[in-house]
């Protein structure tokens, strides 16, 4: 967005007014421009799409220190897993890394050795795969832990699914599991009568829709709450398509978004007002639920709230 790409939640004491917040990686292409039209957006998404062994995040940080990359891996990995070595003299890149402050990978092009460039690395997608039953009860076992709820419900061919907040006074009319009803702050329904792909997909676009911050959060601590910007219903539906465009795309499944962001490219010259830190991170998170990997940045929240759960429970019945 330009000018007002992100606002926190942090107020000004004197006004009571929202302090305004511009992420650096939103800052950066707001003073540059260089993502604003259709077409550069796209090829910022594809460049992204070619590292999924990467967090997304990580994916744009490479793609600004050394546009044109193929692929990237730590110098220990390019030697156990492909055998080859990092040229002398060849200046890393920096990524974030888990558990610590940063990490270094070296590009393609950076490394030398005797055997041909495995083929996974030259065409990372050479196959189109289907949506696999452990990745798709993964993703709902993992909801869980964010305080969502799953269910399945025969709608018409034409709906696909919401997600939406709900107090523990409705739940309980709806589930008998004590679990739920303590801990859930959302539910998510998707059409039963949808293929397995298309109703993973529709579960990729509204928890886009939760981690961009569209219907707020448990925690400021695991998304910002962005729904007093006055997001535009544009803006929300472009960034909910974009992550689940991402995701399709970086775990080689078939693409339900590439429609919708293809229509628009092709209608408009430029992309709505989204933020493209926040699509990144939300892209980062799902993947993180697809993937049954930990999230530290929510296990102190988690244990918070489970100390003070009777309290929480009130505080989400008003």
């Amino acid at each position: 967005m330009s000018g007002q790409l992100y606002q926190s939640s942090l107020f000004d004491s004197q006004e009571q007014k929202p302090k305004k917040y511009v992420p650096e990686l939103d800052k950066l292409y707001a003073e540059v421009g260089s993502f604003r039209k259709s077409k550069d957006y796209m090829e910022l998404l594809n460049f992204i799409k070619k590292f999924p062994k990467i967090a997304p995040y990580n994916a744009m940080l490479v793609r600004i220190q050394r546009p044109g990359s193929k692929f990237v891996a730590s110098a220990s990995e390019w030697e156990e897993l492909y055998n080859r070595k990092i040229n002398p003299g060849a200046m890393p890149l920096v990524i974030l890394q888990r558990f610590g402050p940063v990490g270094f990978v070296f590009e393609l092009g950076d490394t030398y050795g005797p055997n041909p460039i495995p083929k996974e690395i030259l065409d990372p997608f050479g196959v189109v795969g289907e949506v696999s039953e452990k990745m798709y009860h993964t993703t709902i076992e993992n909801m869980k832990n964010d305080r969502i709820i799953y269910r399945e419900a025969k709608y018409g061919t034409g709906r696909a699914g919401q997600i939406s907040s709900v107090s523990v006074k409705k739940l309980t009319r709806k589930y008998k599991n004590t679990e739920y009803r303590s801990k859930a702050r959302y539910e998510m329904v998707v059409n039963s009568q949808h293929t397995p792909t298309t109703r993973f997909a529709t579960m990729l676009h509204e928890l886009g829709h939760l981690y961009c911050g569209h219907i707020g959060t448990p925690n400021s601590k695991w998304w910002k709450d962005r729904r007093r910007f006055n997001l535009s219903l544009e803006t929300r539906e472009f960034e909910a398509e974009s992550v689940c465009w991402l995701i399709c795309e970086r775990l080689g499944i078939e693409n339900p978004s590439a429609e919708y962001l293809d229509g628009y490219i092709n209608e408009n010259g430029e992309i709505p007002n989204v933020s493209v830190d926040t699509i990144l991170k939300a892209t980062g998170s799902i993947e993180s639920l697809i993937k049954g990997n930990a999230m530290p940045h929510r296990n102190k929240v988690e244990k918070e709230v489970l100390k003070g759960m009777n309290k929480i429970i009130v505080e989400i019945d008003d």
